[in-house]
């Protein structure tokens, strides 16, 4: 690391972990940590100029409610709601650390365009700043010349689902949105769509009143979620054990009763077997399958091939502990095997969604979904409507077939947005027709399968606008860039729909005003449809309304919550469980008839990976994610990188000493689309057949002054899919199988 860098991240780490750690009033001036905090903090010793002000976290879905300090109008110090039920009067790390990113110089401050045609990795745009009206002009001259020529669908949209932006691109009249859920979750909501909730799946985990807690990789208390980690650190205490299934030891398998080293692709088998044991041997709950499931008459015959015997055979795991793990899980009540987005259930394998379904089944069968103790469904206030609160005349007529094939996902293209494997595909082949502009938000390239790839792709589009707070590698393709203001400048409303045990919304008022020439995203959005001459489609329509809209719509106001000392709207709830699903049967389907009504197999029958180690590939490509990081967006903060600075190739240490690899040399890791160098870090806590790397690092945006040439790129092995490949994998999750492939590592 460079003199500059390290000069830079010269931080305490020991004051950092108290002001991370701490939650009190010790204010980070004292800590001497943020620079941010030392002039104005000066300055106030005469008369300072204080204030609390409520917020809430957008780092991650969780939107744990905040209370900033203000000093002489700069952020001081930042704490957990104590009123919150998410935050309970703490952060994590990413939360603590974002006033780091706010006052980062190398934040987007204002518009720009490119001046140099070039485009591509590493290469210079000759951005230069614009006028807001000027981006906007440009925008919408090259959006109405991409319709004109080749069709409405020749424009995609790149970006998390958003009101707004869902209506300028209908009224558009493009398919194309193109969203990252295939990459993170979607195999696990397409069995609790087909299973039990007829939607998304939900992330309400009763871990502090489990008492046998088990996971595919399951990792609660190595992502840095509040109400995980808490109330994981909470069972324990009270005597619960904890199973974790998960080829590398991560923070939760560190701190398992027992971590079983399963053969990565193979937690399918252990599920089935686990299935085989409770049905066999009838441990299951009696009571709870016969009121509130359907289906449980398909599973003796099921699951009779499926013996531990059998599974010991896949997943290398001695069929002793498969039966006597089984037992542990039906007779110790209550128990529940956790899952989040990424692990073994999430679209890591071909065979992911299968296994989702499978978990789906396992605690049905001992009696915890939508009880304490286990996961629990959404609880949130009745939504507004948005075409309700800003009526619009009819959306033009559009194709449905889609750049991505997406139309073509049975079941996941209902309610999620695109897929990331097989986008690069359809543009750079033009499948099924030319793509010319997009409109991007948030996304960073490295984030795609086969990142490389995806750079060609979108080299080959005529138009790209980003809507960006850094100089990312997205922003580095873009032809203009729209600056947005930090979360920490914002106004808006969290209905907390992930982790919500009791309905609470919580509100956000700006904290701090930096004085950038940025715009909300929502206004960009209205700005653009004016621009383009689609302004009759947004009348009365901005961000404050919506945000009125959402609070009346749970009882309250804008007006009324805005100075409201707690920032918060609802009452704690007893819990009270639901007694139907929304299936058409109204119950748990163990045997899905959605699944088989869209042409797929209704129970979890086993299914190998897609493409295990060979000769010339002999190792199994894990991913992790550090728990101080936000994917690619974390990595120019000085104080989460003073904890996690760079990733290294994660080998089994005596696998390592066999091939002359020490810790600390560099590696190659190379797959069939890419190759990245690392330094080795050697542990005992992996296969001796794995090799694992950190998302989020191998930054080549020469603007990103911390972040820049730190590490490499975790996607750039990742295969991407053709739409014909994602088709012969008949998946109903359409997952994009991130580490379903071999690697090879050899020394550099």
């Amino acid at each position: 690391m460079n003199e500059i860098k390290q000069k830079e991240m010269n931080v305490n780490r020991r004051n950092f972990l108290k002001l991370t750690l701490g939650g009190g009033a010790a204010a980070a001036v004292g800590l001497g940590i943020p620079k941010f905090a030392h002039a104005e903090a000066e300055q106030s010793l005469v008369e300072p100029r204080s204030k609390v002000v409520n917020t809430f976290c957008s780092v991650c879905g969780g939107g744990c409610a905040i209370k900033a300090h203000v000093v002489n109008d700069r952020i001081v110090h930042l704490e957990g709601n104590p009123d919150d039920q998410a935050a309970q009067g703490r952060l994590c790390v990413k939360a603590y650390a974002a006033p780091k990113t706010l006052y980062d110089p190398d934040r987007l401050k204002y518009p720009m365009k490119r001046t140099n045609p070039e485009k591509g990795e590493g290469v210079d745009p000759g951005f230069v700043q614009i006028s807001w009206d000027e981006a906007l002009e440009l925008i919408a001259e090259n959006f109405n010349k991409a319709i004109d020529e080749h069709g409405p669908e020749s424009i995609i949209f790149f970006m998390r689902g958003q009101d707004f932006a869902n209506r300028l691109r209908n009224a558009i009249g493009t398919p194309n949105h193109v969203a990252h859920q295939s990459t993170c979750f979607t195999s696990q909501v397409a069995s609790w769509y087909a299973q039990v909730t007829g939607g998304g799946r939900p992330y309400i985990y009763d871990l502090e009143n489990c008492k046998y807690i088990m996971g595919f990789g399951f990792d609660g208390l190595g992502k840095s979620k509040n109400m995980h980690i808490r109330n994981i650190t909470r069972a324990l205490s009270n005597n619960a054990k904890m199973v974790i299934l998960d080829p590398y030891m991560s923070v939760t398998a560190r701190k398992a009763h027992e971590w079983i080293q399963i053969k990565p692709g193979t937690d399918l088998a252990f599920a089935l077997a686990m299935i085989h044991v409770i049905v066999s041997e009838g441990l299951h709950d009696e009571e709870y399958v016969e009121n509130y499931t359907s289906g449980f008459e398909y599973l003796e015959d099921f699951s009779r091939e499926y013996t531990p015997e059998w599974a010991e055979g896949i997943t290398e795991v001695p069929a002793e502990d498969i039966r006597r793990i089984a037992r542990e899980f039906a007779t110790t009540k209550p128990a529940h095997i956790f899952t989040h987005k990424r692990d073994a259930a999430g679209p890591n394998y071909a065979n992911s969604t299968k296994l989702a379904q499978a978990i789906v089944i396992l605690n049905a069968l001992v009696g915890t979904i939508e009880r304490e103790g286990g996961l629990l469904l959404g609880r949130s206030f009745p939504s507004a409507n948005f075409d309700e609160t800003f009526p619009r005349p009819d959306f033009p007529e559009r194709r449905s077939d889609r750049i991505d094939a997406w139309e073509q996902r049975e079941i996941m293209s209902r309610f999620t947005n695109g897929d990331f494997a097989t986008v690069a595909d359809g543009i750079l082949n033009e499948k099924p027709y030319p793509t010319k502009a997009a409109l991007v938000r948030k996304y960073n390239v490295l984030a795609f399968p086969e990142a490389k790839r995806m750079v060609e792709a979108f080299k080959k589009l005529d138009f790209m606008a980003v809507c960006e707070i850094y100089p990312s590698e997205m922003a580095m393709m873009a032809d203009v860039v729209l600056p947005e203001p930090h979360w920490l400048e914002t106004s808006g409303v969290s209905t907390r729909s992930f982790f919500s045990r009791w309905p609470q919304l919580a509100v956000r008022t700006p904290v701090v005003d930096m004085g950038y020439d940025t715009k909300g995203f929502s206004g960009i959005i209205v700005e653009i449809a004016k621009a383009m001459g689609l302004g009759h489609y947004f009348e009365g329509a901005s961000g404050g309304a919506w945000n009125n809209a959402v609070l009346e719509a749970a009882g309250t106001s804008w007006d009324e919550m805005k100075d409201d000392p707690t920032g918060l709207w609802g009452e704690e709830k007893p819990f009270e469980p639901r007694e139907e699903f929304n299936t058409p049967s109204s119950k748990i389907e163990l045997y899905s008839t959605v699944m088989e009504e869209n042409g797929f197999d209704p129970l979890p029958t086993w299914r190998p990976r897609r493409e295990g180690p060979n000769d010339e590939y002999p190792f199994n490509y894990l991913i992790n994610r550090p728990p101080m990081h936000k994917m690619t967006e974390s990595q120019n903060n000085t104080l989460v990188m003073e904890l996690y600075g760079e990733n290294n190739a994660i080998l089994n240490r005596e696998t390592a000493e066999n091939m002359g690899i020490k810790d600390g040399d560099l590696v190659n890791i190379e797959s069939r689309v890419g190759k990245i160098q690392l330094k080795a870090k050697l542990t005992d806590g992996i296969r001796h057949d794995c090799v694992c790397v950190f998302h989020g690092f191998g930054h080549w945006s020469r603007k990103l002054n911390v972040a820049y040439g730190i590490g490499a790129n975790d996607g750039d092995l990742i295969p991407s899919m053709t739409h014909e490949e994602m088709k012969e994998l008949h998946d109903p999750g359409a997952g994009a199988c991130m580490t379903d492939f071999p690697v090879k590592v050899t020394k550099a």
